[in-house]
């Protein structure tokens, strides 16, 4: 057959349109592959679209749950604050009503002593002193549950001032002679460095020392030792109460701190107290900024220390003074 340009034409023709076909065909085929991965992203949009919706309303439920535990939580904070409050209050009032008739019994005792109603013998004296001790005594007991009671309701008010430490602590001794001297004790005080200035409320670190220093005294058996000395530590100033007692076991050390606690029962025979004396302590000098930490072995006496900040140092000349009282 006879070669024409007719016949090369139709054969391009069928070439050009056998590639458009192939091309058509996998275009076609890439739209379906598109659209089938786009039906699948469809799908796990939509599930993840019923997942979010659920996690949604289960974020309801516990948002609900955690409003109606904070309106509970407030109502039980409320109600205790207004059963601390009413139990301050109702301390405050028994403390008074006791306070009057004790405070008679000690004017009647003084009456009694002043000989105004004719002379006393010795065994009625020796009876009168037996009150007179015991009225003391529920005294300290009211003081003591008041002043815990106002510490928990926070209604202690502290007077912070600027104090030298030497004078503070040069004033316990005409507390502590009287006491170690009536218990055979040796007692030791080593002023502080002179010109250290601690910020304080000096009332409150009179009584908490005065509370650390008896407790020495009551727990120190007869013949043994007690020493005051003060350690500077950067701007911290320790006052240590150092004592010859029975000791304090390491898993007992904070437990002493917790009210109505008194660690050997045996010794609440003999002994005096309320167990609220630490607790007070720690509570007021935490309340201003200072704490209180013991160290202790059975057997090896107890150093009970008060840890003030320092707020200012001038010094003056003078070596550390040293009060020993003998036993």
């Amino acid at each position: 057959m006879p070669f024409t340009f007719s016949k090369v034409n139709a054969v391009f023709r069928a070439v050009r349109m056998s590639r458009q076909r192939d091309a058509k065909a996998a275009r076609l085929a890439a739209l379906e592959e598109s659209n089938s991965l786009l039906q699948s992203q469809t799908r796990q949009l939509e599930n993840q679209k019923n997942e979010a919706k659920e996690l949604a309303h289960e974020l309801a439920l516990t948002n609900e749950e955690l409003r109606a535990a904070i309106s509970e939580a407030k109502k039980a904070w409320a109600a205790a604050d207004s059963a601390n409050r009413s139990k301050a209050e109702f301390l405050a009032v028994m403390s008074h009503e006791l306070r009057t008739p004790l405070n008679s019994i000690g004017g009647y005792v003084d009456l009694l002593e002043m000989e105004l109603h004719g002379p006393l013998t010795e065994a009625q004296r020796s009876d009168l002193n037996r009150i007179r001790r015991g009225q003391q005594h529920l005294l300290g007991i009211i003081n003591d549950i008041l002043n815990f009671t106002r510490l928990e309701a926070t209604e202690v008010a502290f007077d912070i001032l600027e104090v030298p430490l030497r004078a503070l602590v040069a004033d316990l001794d005409g507390v502590v002679d009287s006491l170690a001297r009536a218990k055979s004790l040796g007692y030791e005080c080593e002023s502080p460095p002179p010109g250290i200035f601690v910020l304080t409320d000096p009332d409150k670190l009179r009584q908490i020392l005065i509370n650390l220093l008896s407790n020495a005294v009551k727990f120190t058996p007869e013949g043994g030792s007690i020493r005051v000395f003060t350690t500077i530590a950067g701007n911290i100033a320790s006052i240590n109460v150092q004592d010859t007692g029975p000791g304090i076991p390491r898993d007992k050390q904070q437990a002493i701190f917790e009210p109505f606690v008194q660690l050997d029962r045996a010794l609440t025979r003999t002994t005096e107290g309320t167990g609220l004396g630490l607790a007070i302590s720690r509570g007021m000098a935490r309340g201003m900024g200072a704490d209180i930490v013991v160290s202790s072995e059975p057997g090896q006496g107890s150093t009970f220390t008060l840890s003030v900040p320092i707020i200012a140092r001038r010094p003056t000349p003078g070596a550390n003074s040293r009060i020993v009282v003998g036993r």
